[in-house]
């Protein structure tokens, strides 16, 4: 009859109300959580019997059951922390995890190196990316783990060297020059750290001679210690300088002080072979830089050295990690270069509400969810990465209150009518007695 039918439909309200609130302090609970969503139970009516009635067919209900728990999967915004590791999806994508159950994906970018070297999360499952081409810089589409090993940088060597200077119109017709006597025989010189294919520091000095009315000439020399003993054979005393071949040339001007040329050099370095290094290094020398903003100039001025570039440095250790927005891990190295070492990759899916969650905030794929797409962060529809963020969660305590309160109250409802309900039952048995 119509009051069982009542008393029923107040327990299945109880049963959802009861869920309702489970769910909402679970959201309370983990809205501290990095990268939490919002779950929210929805339910749906259940219909129990169709009756006629005299204008037709009425139907009544036999109370409500919960349909599903969904997931919100909005944006939640992001605390700044830190740590360089601690990362952050912007828009869409999963981090991608490998652990000993296999590969799980999750929105909490707590991470940290292991002592071999491997990025994880805190329960030791190893963040999945991409190896760098060192050709292009790019990623070379090998999905990996992610791991750190790299304690030097090498070094370059100097191919090119360029100089911006002011050579004094003033100075005195000086020269020839001559190595062993370099003070007396030159106006002016520029040290310029050059660096061998071992990256060993070389000191190369550049003498500067004026031999006539804007007429210079120029001689690239290498210390008595940085230079072949080979090429200094000097009596009784070598020469303090040995000039490199081909580091000999002239530098013209003209009536305004501007470099009409100069000798293009390609000096062939002859260095010490005591530590190894390669013999006969060429290096490049000019006296103008590409752009031509800094050139070589001769005013009644005091020498001055405006402008000095050269491209090679020594070997460095890692000095500090950080993450761009395209998720590339970038090591900076104490000899100032940046390498890319790797690039994070994230997944995507169709329906990322259809996920099964396994705990420690981690989902993994469903029939429901579809299989994954991986690339690499913001390319394609994938987020960018923030580094030293954490995404914090997507709950909205003031609303969970107040949904906390609307499920308290239909529970006291359903109860309520399970009382009446009882009460009317045993005013109908007392009928018999």
């Amino acid at each position: 009859m119509s009051l069982t039918n009542a008393l029923f439909s107040s327990v299945s309200g109880l049963e959802t109300a009861s869920t309702q609130i489970s769910v909402i302090g679970d959201n309370i609970a983990n809205a501290s959580t990095p990268g939490f969503k919002e779950k929210r139970a929805e339910f749906s009516a259940v219909l129990g019997q169709s009756i006629t009635a005299g204008s037709g067919f009425a139907q009544i209900g036999a109370g409500v059951l919960t349909n599903d728990i969904g997931t919100i999967f909005t944006q939640g915004v992001f605390e700044t922390t830190q740590r360089p590791t601690d990362l952050g999806i912007s828009g869409r994508g999963f981090f991608v995890l490998e652990g000993s159950f296999g590969r799980s994906y999750t929105r909490s970018g707590i991470f940290g190196f292991d002592s071999q070297g491997f990025l994880v999360d805190p329960n030791n499952n190893r963040l999945q990316g991409y190896g760098i081409d060192a050709s292009t810089g790019n990623s070379n589409g090998v999905l990996g783990d992610i791991q750190v090993n790299l304690p030097l940088s090498p070094p370059q060597v100097t191919s090119s060297i360029e100089l911006g200077m002011n050579l004094d119109a003033n100075e005195p017709a000086t020269g020839p020059f001559d190595p062993a006597d370099p003070n007396a025989t030159s106006n002016n010189r520029e040290v310029v750290t050059i660096y061998d294919s071992l990256g060993a520091p070389r000191q190369a000095t550049i003498f500067f001679t004026k031999t006539g009315a804007n007429t210079w000439n120029y001689n690239v020399a290498l210390t008595a210690e940085d230079a072949d003993p080979a090429d200094n054979p000097g009596t009784p005393d070598p020469d303090p300088f040995v000039v490199q071949t081909g580091g000999t040339g002239t530098l013209n001007f003209d009536a305004d002080g501007q470099l009409t040329g100069f000798t293009p050099a390609t000096i062939d370095f002859d260095f010490n072979p005591a530590n190894g290094s390669a013999s006969g290094q060429s290096v490049t020398l000019d006296f103008g830089n590409a752009t031509g903003s800094v050139s070589t100039t001769q005013y009644r001025q005091s020498f001055v050295t405006n402008f000095v570039s050269q491209d090679g440095f020594a070997p460095g250790t890692l000095s500090a990690l950080e993450f761009d927005e395209n998720g590339k891990l970038n090591g900076v190295f104490t000899n100032g270069v940046t390498q890319s070492l790797a690039q994070i990759a994230l997944a995507n899916f169709g329906n990322v509400e259809g996920l099964t969650e396994i705990g420690r905030s981690q989902v993994i794929e469903s029939v429901e969810s579809g299989p994954p797409v991986l690339a690499a962060a913001n390319s394609g529809n994938l987020g960018s990465i923030r580094n030293s963020s954490l995404e914090k969660s997507n709950v909205d305590l003031a609303q969970q209150f107040v949904n906390l309160i609307v499920s308290q109250r239909a529970f006291q409802a359903n109860t309520r009518t399970v009382s009446v309900a009882n009460e009317l039952l045993a005013n109908l048995v007392s009928l018999g007695q």
